[in-house]
């Protein structure tokens, strides 16, 4: 299609009028503005994306443990070792052996300095 000259000038006019300009502006800043918002949303996607594999790892980490737990208590085994373990429990003609330390008195391992004994050795000098 041909235009012939006077109607290329009037097309001219038409493209370079400030109203035409501030309406391409305003189109061009809008365009952006969306452009820049459809980014942001992707991004908080991808990080919550992240986040939740995250928690889907440590959720699967525990599943695992619980059914090795559970593994372990369903045998008659695991049972009889968790009932000792949580109640002192013993089988007939078993003893049980309770191990206690010897209480420290305190004030004496706190005082014990190279005053307390009769001939101290060199390095207890600096003491």
């Amino acid at each position: 299609m041909v235009f012939d000259f006077y109607q290329r000038r009037k097309l001219k006019t038409v493209v370079e009028a400030p109203l035409t300009r501030i309406i391409l502006l305003f189109l061009v800043l809008l365009m952006g503005w969306s452009a820049y918002t459809r980014w942001s949303i992707s991004n908080d996607m991808e990080q919550r994306r992240a986040e939740a594999e995250r928690e889907f790892q440590e959720l699967r980490q525990q599943k695992e443990s619980l059914e090795k737990q559970v593994q372990y208590l369903s045998d008659d085994r695991g049972i009889e070792a968790e009932m000792r373990r949580q109640f002192d429990v013993a089988l007939n003609n078993e003893q049980v052996v309770v191990i206690v330390e010897p209480e420290q008195d305190e004030t004496k391992a706190a005082t014990s300095t190279y005053q307390d004994s009769e001939d101290p050795a060199w390095y207890e000098f600096w003491r």
